[in-house]
This record gives structure tokens, C-alpha cells and sequence, in this order.
């Protein structure tokens, strides 16, 4: 193809290869050649190769060389239903001009496929793409890239919801897979599940089944219930009309759904499933009320346990359509089974609740009141279900065979000890689980079982049901059309607020934004510190008198949701102005600005910015970037640089910040060397409402189940504003041979995984990816969150107390210092205004509930009690010893092991020996949809920093960039 590349005639004639086919170097690869040998190809003839795919009419790129021109060769690859061939591409941009119907001249970036009318355009453009991977692009198009609130049958309650839970016997098997050594498997032995209808309680009683092939057992009987359910959802009862309902209709001057005036379109809409008037609607917004023919069944912990046992099984559901929403090949966010029911498709959906609900199911059903229990009631009608109102306990490791469950008493306490854990229960919960027993009356482990299972599923369906009205009460939405708290969040701020965002339709402003995200900043600045205060035990009054004060910020990127933020209204405006116009930005401005510049860092600020330096980089930190100290403590270990977020005093090349960051910056001393480029918009605070609704609803909740759902319904919405649908990943589940061929031998083919003998996972490369999500909002809320933490930084402390503060750490909403002053809670009483003191205790002479919870202040985390000593390893890895006792964390290190094994002084340890420390700890993995639990040796604690350039006494460090290295 490289040779034929500039011949003009007859091209598909073989016998133009054949002089040449000697000269291309294959060895030792296969032909035809697999995609990932194309770089062995390139290597052995010193070729340049670019390779597209083609598939139902699109063209996207499956491998481009990093430096692209004219002497590349192109190819594209397309496929049959069993075999792939490539071809020689002679003219790329007649190709995709032909496939986009766009006349005139273009030019094309080969890794995206997006067009440019300039070559200038296209240059600049490459400075951004070159950053991704190769992947065809697609931006919304002009008239239809506006975002907001549209899907109006998400307040629809689904009148069925099915709640279900497994339990599994606990087989134990050693032997070693890797790295890690296999203990146990688990074999599901039963379950329980219960049906809720439209009135949020049980259409029947619970279903509950112990016993061999239980998954299978479940799947025809869960299949069974959505056959009934489906009559009931494809079965419309015709509308009755009350003479009461027809003069509401008759009156009615808005549409219930849109809220906008009703015209000549009005319709009635009604319950299809009871015939009941509902409300007066548009036509096209009655259309979009339909009531949806999903059947969510809700399991807790669905992604991580449940849905690999269910994977098990659902190879053999050959009559149904199976799709999944995947994070890996393994992991599923949801997934579904649809089947025709007449002329509708109805569908199972399954559903992880700790999706939206991140916590045990332990600590949900604390937080309920007892008056919330419904379900379980009607479940239990004649018995005292006080004694169900907790999480019960059950000897999982124990229950290791099904003859277990012939067994007629409880097992010792001992039994309820867990591996994954490294605890059992405790005297109380024994003599509960006892109390139980002789209470139902129960006659062996098995009774035991599904009395549990039981209570599982019930308390589960009180839980997310609670969940549901909240939801439906507070945002007029029924949460299970969603599948996690992020999505429902981020409809419900959208419903509420209605407003309209606008979409990047111009690729190089989107890659801009992307390039641009940074963060929360996670770094160790002083790796030791010990106070000594007139409020310790052992101060000495003849040394300095120090303070170690933790802060935290309240709902960090709540506050910064609340200022003004992007909408819409984006364009590029000249580079060519002043300091003093960038300077003269009103805080308030209803316009907005986001600068792409070079900044200097005074050598003369380095020591004042030393432990908290302005305008943080992602960053590669070469092994040369290295103090000689760090290189030591790696001892030999291997080095794998890696992109860090990393605050460094390195002047800035291409930085791309907010306008009210770079004013904070150029206040402080930063200077401004150019300005590159500036995005200009209209912004305000749009948010807000939202925010406050949530922050005041939270504040006055009565139960701790209202505070944390209110707390729930802000912290997961700036996450959404920032969704990287570039990490998405395209996984189908095949049960089919022939479709599952097809489906390798396609271009878009990326791997497959054999699951057992009926089902294959086949993940794609994705043929094409519409960036359609407002990142801007996301980037703005980073940039302000920042801002939040640099000006008490600044303002506060270094303006308080100078060089006598110290940074010890922070991790994105905290701060913790050193400070030498003589009573650090009398400084504070100075700035009331800026602190929360609600979790004091009452006599304490700084308690005040004037800033409860509210966003933007600071609290103290340890609630006054003071702070003996603290030791940092790296980011996300210390040690605070206090009179409330340690708070320890290691990232990657299991919690349950850090609060067990490891200890303040194993820090102190790990600091001045510079030896890591390893634990074993447990975990349940999947291979295959296989459970497993596992025994993992892994490093605990390390002494290793690398964000730092860690100074020979192991205490102090420095910013990368700092004049003195």
C-alpha cells in the first residue's frame, strides 16, 4: 500500500503488489495483522501508519501514529462477518467529505475526524486533541445545544418496584491466583425479594426461598412476577371523569407537567392503571408522561456483589434483550432484560440502591425512625417488630455448606467473626440475635436464614421506598428512573432551577475546558509536628507554645456552587488587553472569563508560598526532580512517574484558569507574562437556589435519615457538571454465537471475555463520542473551590500570624496547621464570622449555632478537643493523635484494617525508619462473575513522597520549584 500509495491507475490490481511483496517486514506477525501489532510493523519497516475503522457508515479512528503528515500511510479496516481486511486510503479528506455530505475544502484532524476550515484552526487544535486518545468526535449542533430539564417522566412513579437481596454460603478452597491467595468462594444458597405496588406497600406477601440453584430458582421466579407485572402495566383502564374533574379540567389555565399556560392543546390526562383524572396537560407533554414499562429491581450493593450472581445465570435467558451501563468489563452500574409484552417492550431493570444510598444498609436503617417501617409491618402482622427495627447479624463464614442449616441452635459468637472485617459482634448484638431466636420460635439455622434474608429485603424496601418520597415530595421525581445519586441530583438542579445551558458546539472551547480541569489538591508540607499548649497534659511553659487546629471547609463545593456560574453566551474575545482591565473584572460581573496564560513566580515569594503554593499543575515528577533524601527512602524500589495534581512555585506556561483565580493570583504577586487566549460568557448564580433549598431543608431536618438525604442531594452535583464521558466504556453481554462472531470480527472490536459457557462479554471501541455535557460548570466550581481554600489560606492565617502558621497538610476541603501562638481558640473568637462552632460543646466559650452547617465556613474536626501530635507520610496518608484519640488514614488500606492494626505510632515508626509496613487484609473480588474472597499482602505505609522535595531532616520539604533546590 506505502508503494501503490501514489500510483494512478488500476491500483486493485494484485499483480501491482507482487514485485513488492517481499520488500514489507512482517515477522513473527501474523497476517492479516492484528490492530495491536501494528506498532511492530511500523518499528520493523520504519513506517508512519494511521488505521481507521469503518461500520455502519461511520469512519473512526482506531490507531494514529503521534506525528501525522503526508508520508503516513492510512488504512482502513473493514470487516465482514468473519474476517477483516484493510485498505489502502489514498485521499482521507475525499473520504470523510463524502461520508459527511460537506462541501468546499476542509481540513481534518486525523485523531478526532473533526473538520477545520483553516489550517491555523486545525494547528491550534492539535495542541489540545494530542492530548486524548484517538477518537471520533461529534459536537452538538447549532439550534440544538441547550441542555435542561426534559425528562418529564421522571415524575412518573413507577407503580412497581421489586426489592431483593441474596445470601450465600461462604465455601472455603485455598490456593493462589496471582498475587493473591483465593480463600473462599460464594455459592448463593437463597433469597428473598418483595413486590411494591403504586400505594408504597406489598402487593403480596414476601417471597423467600433457601436451597440449592438459587439463582436460577430466582431468575424463573423473578421472570414469573414480571409476566403478571406486565399485564398490569400494558392493560389501560379507561378514563372516568367525575363532574368535579371536568370543571377542573375545564379551568385549568397551566399544564401540571410544564407549568406554562394551557392554549387550544389541552388534553386530559389520566392513571392508566385506575382510570383516575390526574390533571390537565399539553398534548406533547401528556405524550411524554407516559407511564414507563420498567420494572426496577432494587438490590443493595448490586454492582460490587449480587449482579455477579445474577451474571451466573443470565446467559440462559435467550428470549431476552440484555444491555448494561458498564464501568468495566465485570462491572455493571445497571442492567436490564426486555422483552416484547404484546406491542410494548417491558423491561427488568436492575437497580443498586447503594448507588444513591453509599452506606451500609446498617446504618440506613438506624437513621429511620421506627414510625417509617410500613413494609416490615405489613410483613409481620401479629408479632412486635421492635426487635426488627436494626440490622440483624448472620455467621456468613460460618455458613460454609447447606447441612449448616440443619443445625438447631445458634452458633457461638465466635462463628459471627469476619475475615473481611477482622471482627465478630459484640455481647449486645449475640444476646439480640438469641432474643430473636426464642422469639420466632425458630427451629434450625435455616428458619434463622430466612427470617434474615427477610428482614434484609423489608428493611431495604422501608429504606429506599422513604428514599422515594423524599425525592418525589422535595423535586416532584421518582429517583428509580435514574441509577445513581449524581444523575438524580443533576435532574433534579435542573428541574428546579430551569435553566436553559448551552452546549460547546466549537470543539477547541470544549478542549480547552478539558485541558483546564484540575482537582482537589491532596499534599503533605510538614511531615511532623508536635504541639505544646496550656490545653495538653504534658506542656512545657519553657518551649514555644504551639497548636495543631484541623479545619475543615463546610461543603466546599457547595459554596462554591452558590457564586456565579457559566450558562451560556460562549465566544473567543481578542487576547490583547491590560493588566489593569483583567484587574478591573467586577466580582460580580454578569460577564465571565476563563484566561489561558503564562505566569511568573517570584523567586521572592517562595518562602512565603512555600507550603501552599498558587495556580497548582498536573504534573510528571521525573526521578532527577528528586531530592537526594526522597531517592533514599526509595531504597532501591522502582520509580513510575505519574500525572499528580502538584501546588509547585514553577513559573506557569499555558495555564488555564478563572478570572477571579488569576486576579486572586496576580494580587498575591504571581505576574502576568501573556495572556493566550480568553473565553468569554455569561454567568450568575443560577445554582443557588437549589444549594440554599437543600442547606436550609438539611438544617431544620428532624431525623438523621432527612440530614444526610439533603446532604446527598448537593454534594453529587458538581460531579455531573464535570462527567468525563470520554472514560465511558461500550460492553455488550452476548448469549448468542452468531451475534457474539459478528461482534469480534467487527472493527470496532477492542476484547472479549468468556463468562462460562452461555454468556461473553465483547467490549468496543465506542464509533463515535457527542460531547454534549457542560463542562464549563464543573471547571468554574473546581476553580472557585480553590479559590475558597487559598483565601483563608492567605487572608486568614498567613495574614493573622505570617511564618508562624505552618500548613502541615490538606486534602481538598481541609487544612491543617501548626501554629505558634498562645491561645489559638481566643484568635478564633476574632473571626466568628468565618467559623462553624455548632459541634463545640455547649460550655465551651467559643459554642455558637450562628453558622451551623452553613457552606463556606470553617469547623474544627476534632470539636475543640486539642491535638497532640501529627505525623505525614504522603497525600492521604497520616496521622492526627488527639485527647479524642487517632484519626489515621492510608489510602488504599481497607478502613477497617487501618483502625485495627494500624497505629499512630507505626507512623512515627514508617516516618523515622523510612520502611514500609505491610497488612494483609480481605476483600471480595469477582473473575468471571465469580465470587470470591481473597487475602491480599499489600504496603500499608509508606514513607515515600514524591508531590514534595523532601528535606534531609524529614520534617520539612519544598515545593517543586523553589529557588533552594
Amino acid at each position: 500500500a506505502h508503494k501503490l500509495n501514489s500510483l494512478a491507475h488500476n491500483s486493485y490490481r494484485v499483480s501491482h503488489y507482487t514485485p513488492h511483496e517481499q520488500e514489507i517486514k512482517l515477522d513473527g506477525v501474523e497476517c492479516p495483522v492484528p490492530l495491536n501489532k501494528i506498532p511492530i510493523v511500523k518499528r520493523l519497516n520504519n513506517l508512519r501508519i494511521n488505521v481507521f475503522g469503518y461500520e455502519e457508515n461511520e469512519v473512526f479512528p482506531l490507531y494514529v501514529s503521534k506525528r501525522v503528515d503526508e508520508e503516513c500511510v492510512n488504512l482502513l479496516l473493514i470487516a465482514n462477518e468473519e474476517t477483516q481486511h484493510y485498505c489502502l486510503i489514498r485521499n482521507m479528506s475525499k473520504l470523510l467529505v463524502d461520508l459527511t455530505k460537506h462541501n468546499g475544502k476542509h481540513h481534518y484532524c486525523y485523531r478526532c475526524l473533526h473538520r477545520f476550515a483553516k489550517v491555523e484552526i486545525l494547528k491550534e487544535h492539535l495542541q489540545y486533541c494530542s492530548e486524548h486518545s484517538p477518537q471520533h468526535i461529534k459536537m452538538p449542533e447549532k439550534g440544538e445545544n441547550f441542555i435542561k430539564f426534559q425528562n418529564v417522566h421522571y415524575q412518573h412513579p413507577l407503580p412497581y418496584v421489586i426489592y431483593a437481596d441474596f445470601e450465600s454460603l461462604i465455601v472455603k478452597e485455598v490456593h493462589t491466583s496471582g498475587n493473591n491467595e483465593i480463600i473462599a468462594r460464594h455459592e448463593a444458597c437463597g433469597y428473598a425479594y418483595v413486590i411494591i405496588g403504586p400505594d408504597g406497600r406489598s402487593v403480596k406477601p414476601i417471597s423467600v426461598y433457601r436451597g440449592e440453584n438459587a439463582v436460577q430458582h430466582f431468575m424463573e421466579s423473578i421472570l414469573k412476577e414480571k409476566e403478571e407485572l406486565a399485564a398490569k402495566l400494558t392493560s389501560i383502564v379507561p378514563i372516568h371523569m367525575t363532574p368535579q374533574d371536568e370543571l377542573d379540567f375545564r379551568s385549568a389555565t397551566h399544564c401540571s407537567i410544564c407549568k406554562k399556560a394551557l392554549k387550544g392543546d389541552r388534553v386530559r390526562d389520566h392513571d392508566h392503571q385506575t382510570g383516575r383524572y390526574r390533571a390537565a396537560l399539553h398534548s406533547s407533554c401528556n405524550l411524554k408522561f407516559r407511564l414507563s414499562k420498567k420494572i426496577p429491581v432494587v438490590f443493595h450493593n448490586l454492582k460490587n456483589y449480587d449482579g455477579h450472581l445474577i451474571m451466573q445465570e443470565i446467559g440462559k435467558l435467550k428470549d431476552y434483550e440484555i444491555s448494561v451501563v458498564p464501568t468495566t468489563m465485570e462491572k455493571y452500574v445497571t442492567f436490564s432484560l426486555s422483552k416484547r409484552y404484546h406491542k410494548f417492550k417491558v423491561s427488568l431493570n436492575f437497580v443498586d440502591s447503594f448507588q444513591f444510598l453509599s452506606t451500609s444498609l446498617e446504618k440506613l436503617v438506624q437513621n429511620l425512625t421506627p414510625d417509617k417501617f410500613n413494609i416490615l409491618k405489613d410483613n409481620f402482622p401479629r408479632h412486635n417488630i421492635s426487635l426488627l427495627l436494626r440490622k440483624g447479624v448472620y455467621p456468613y463464614e460460618y455458613m460454609d455448606s447447606h447441612q449448616k442449616f440443619d443445625e438447631e441452635r445458634l452458633p457461638s459468637i465466635d462463628s459471627f467473626e469476619s475475615t473481611l472485617t477482622g471482627c465478630g459482634i459484640s455481647d449486645e448484638d449475640y444476646r439480640h440475635a438469641q432474643t430473636v431466636w426464642n422469639y420466632f420460635n425458630l427451629k434450625n439455622m435455616g428458619e434463622y436464614h430466612d427470617l434474615y434474608v427477610k428482614c434484609d429485603v423489608l428493611q431495604l424496601a422501608d429504606v429506599f421506598e422513604n428514599f422515594r418520597k423524599l425525592c418525589q415530595h422535595y423535586y416532584g421525581l421518582d429517583c428509580v428512573h435514574l441509577f445513581t445519586a449524581p444523575g438524580l441530583e443533576w435532574q433534579s438542579s435542573l428541574k428546579m432551577t430551569d435553566q436553559p445551558l448551552e452546549l460547546f458546539t466549537d470543539i477547541n472551547m470544549h478542549m480547552f475546558i478539558e485541558k483546564g480541569i484540575r482537582g482537589g489538591i491532596s499534599v503533605i508540607t510538614k511531615r511532623f509536628s508536635q504541639a505544646n499548649n496550656k490545653y495538653l497534659p504534658n506542656f512545657d511553659a519553657s518551649k514555644s507554645i504551639k497548636h495543631i487546629i484541623y479545619l475543615d471547609c463546610n461543603n466546599l463545593y457547595g459554596a462554591s456552587m452558590v457564586e456565579s456560574l457559566p450558562y451560556g453566551g460562549f465566544e473567543w474575545i481578542s487576547a490583547d488587553v491590560t493588566l489593569d482591565w483583567i484587574q478591573s473584572i467586577p466580582q460580580d460581573s454578569s460577564e465571565g472569563y476563563i484566561f489561558e496564560v503564562d505566569l511568573k513566580y517570584p523567586e521572592e515569594l517562595h518562602d512565603l508560598h512555600n507550603d501552599y503554593p498558587l495556580a497548582p499543575e498536573k504534573m510528571d515528577i521525573k526521578f532527577e526532580d528528586l531530592s537526594e533524601f526522597s531517592k533514599a527512602v526509595l531504597n532501591g524500589m522502582k520509580y513510575t512517574p505519574s500525572t499528580k495534581l502538584v501546588p509547585n512555585l514553577k513559573d506557569k506556561k499555558n495555564y488555564i484558569t478563572y478570572y477571579k483565580n488569576l486576579q486572586f493570583y496576580l494580587k498575591h504577586g504571581l505576574k502576568l507574562e501573556k495572556v493566550h487566549k480568553i473565553l468569554k460568557f455569561q454567568q450568575k448564580p443560577w445554582l443557588k437556589n437549589y444549594i440554599m433549598f437543600n442547606t436550609e431543608q438539611r438544617k431544620n431536618s428532624k431525623s438523621a435519615f432527612e440530614k444526610d438525604f439533603f446532604k446527598l442531594m448537593n454534594n453529587s452535583v458538581y460531579g455531573k457538571t464535570m462527567e468525563n464521558i470520554r472514560n465511558r466504556v461500550d460492553v455488550q453481554l452476548v448469549n448468542d454465537e452468531k451475534k457474539a462472531q459478528k461482534l469480534v470480527a467487527a472493527p470496532t472490536f477492542k476484547r472479549f471475555k468468556i463468562f462460562d459457557n452461555e454468556l461473553v462479554g465483547v467490549e468496543r471501541v465506542k464509533k463515535c463520542l457527542t460531547l454534549d455535557k457542560p463542562i464549563y460548570v464543573g471547571f468554574v466550581i473546581l476553580e472557585l473551590s480553590k479559590l475558597i481554600m487559598y483565601n483563608f489560606h492567605y487572608n486568614v492565617m498567613k495574614k493573622e500570624y505570617g511564618h508562624k502558621a505552618e500548613l502541615l497538610f490538606t486534602d481538598t476541603d481541609s487544612l491543617t496547621y501548626e501554629v505558634e501562638t498562645g491561645d489559638i481558640y481566643k484568635d478564633m473568637s476574632r473571626h466568628m464570622d468565618i467559623y462553624d462552632t455548632s459541634d463545640y460543646p455547649r460550655d465551651h466559650f467559643l459554642f455558637s449555632e450562628s453558622n451551623k452547617k452553613k457552606i463556606g465556613c470553617f469547623k474544627d474536626e476534632l470539636h475543640s478537643k486539642p491535638i497532640f501530635e501529627f505525623i505525614g507520610l504522603r497525600p492521604k496518608m497520616y496521622s492526627i493523635k488527639s485527647e479524642r484519640g487517632e484519626k489515621k488514614t492510608a489510602k488504599g488500606v481497607a478502613r477497617s484494617v487501618v483502625e485495627r492494626n494500624v497505629r499512630h505510632e507505626d507512623y512515627r515508626r514508617c516516618r523515622e525508619e523510612l520502611k514500609s509496613t505491610r497488612e494483609i487484609q480481605h476483600r471480595i473480588q469477582s473473575e468471571n462473575h465469580k465470587l470470591k474472597t481473597v487475602k491480599v499482602n499489600k504496603i500499608a505505609l509508606c514513607a515515600f513522597d514524591d508531590k514534595r522535595y523532601l528535606l534531609d531532616d524529614n520534617v520539612h520539604t519544598l515545593a517543586h520549584g523553589h529557588y533552594k533546590i
